[in-house]
């Protein structure tokens, strides 16, 4: 169904720019998709009547990608430039990709806690798309040198969402190092060693049987390690995650330096990006205050003799900057 739900959610996402512009894509692309179910082996160039590529291809030697949509703009839309649609500023000026995707309403939803499964309606960059997409989107990007994709998700049917995601050269590099290498390997039939495993290492991870636990094998088994897996990577991308948002704010702290916040210009309009949150010390027993009040003698006899723990002054940063819808 995903692949019949295409060509829809691609008319979608165009109609949100240019309603007749959608209309023709669908169009053009139905006819294609029909003739091929009748047998026939039509062109697909001949059933590009608009600036959105479908049925497009790449490949070298050792890597191949089937981007959903090209966009290739023509004369008039280099002229238009950039529109808001969707929520988004869209360059109609330069080549994108598109990669569709459709799913049911649970499958779509983000779940609490989670940071790398599951589409966030309120992000709408790369952060609020599942990871594994990001990644099939680094790849797409890298194979045809260009800088943004858009990934438009029809879930449910009826309910229509857009992301943007930009390249990031560096994944990008590493995917392609992994298909060359990948693709070595199978060609010399030489599993990598670093990624090797022996019997004796398979033999380790089934334990003697014994009471203390039960046996389930089949589909149940299966399910079992397919949950434990989606578990350890869960917990993996959750660290890492974490570390990230350590990073960037180590660095934004650089940036700030003694500065109280630091603000840039975003498309015309100054807006915070950082600011430094200052926290005082504070006394650690909240009676403390009372005494110190309504008997300061006895909380200066406690100070003195060594009793009070007062937390030192302390700041953190706060990242202020939101991208615009």
């Amino acid at each position: 169904m995903g692949n019949w739900n295409e060509p829809k959610n691609i008319e979608l996402f165009l109609r949100g720019i240019d309603r007749p512009l959608g209309l023709e894509y669908l169009q053009s692309r139905l006819e294609y998709e029909l003739l091929k179910e009748h047998g026939t082996k039509p062109n697909p160039e001949k059933y590009q009547a608009t600036p959105c590529k479908h049925h497009t291809q790449w490949y070298n030697d050792f890597a191949i990608a089937h981007p959903d949509g090209i966009w290739v703009p023509d004369s008039h839309f280099q002229e238009v430039g950039k529109i808001k649609a969707h929520g988004l500023k869209i360059d109609l000026s330069k080549p994108f990709l598109i990669e569709a995707k459709n799913a049911s309403y649970w499958s779509a939803k983000r779940r609490n806690g989670s940071h790398h499964s599951g589409f966030d309606y309120e992000l709408k960059t790369w952060q609020g798309i599942p990871l594994k997409f990001y990644v099939q989107i680094q790849y797409q990007l890298e194979a045809l040198d260009v800088n943004v994709c858009y990934l438009p998700l029809l879930s449910d049917s009826a309910n229509h969402h857009v992301w943007i995601i930009g390249r990031n050269r560096k994944w990008g590099k590493k995917l392609f190092e992994l298909a060359s290498r990948m693709k070595w390997h199978i060609d010399h039939d030489k599993p990598p060693k670093d990624l090797a495993i022996s019997i004796d290492d398979v033999c380790t991870l089934y334990p003697t049987i014994n009471d203390d636990f039960r046996l389930i094998t089949g589909e149940d088994g299966e399910k079992a390690v397919d949950l434990a897996r989606t578990y350890n990577h869960a917990d993996e991308q959750a660290k890492l995650w974490d570390n990230r948002k350590k990073d960037a704010q180590s660095a934004l702290s650089v940036f700030l330096a003694d500065s109280k916040e630091l603000r840039t210009n975003v498309d015309g309009e100054i807006v915070p990006v950082v600011k430094w949150v200052e926290r005082k010390g504070s006394e650690r027993i909240e009676a403390l205050k009372t005494i110190k009040e309504a008997k300061p003698e006895v909380y200066k006899y406690l100070e003195k003799k060594g009793c009070l723990s007062v937390g030192e002054a302390s700041r953190s940063v706060k990242v202020c900057f939101k991208e615009e819808e």
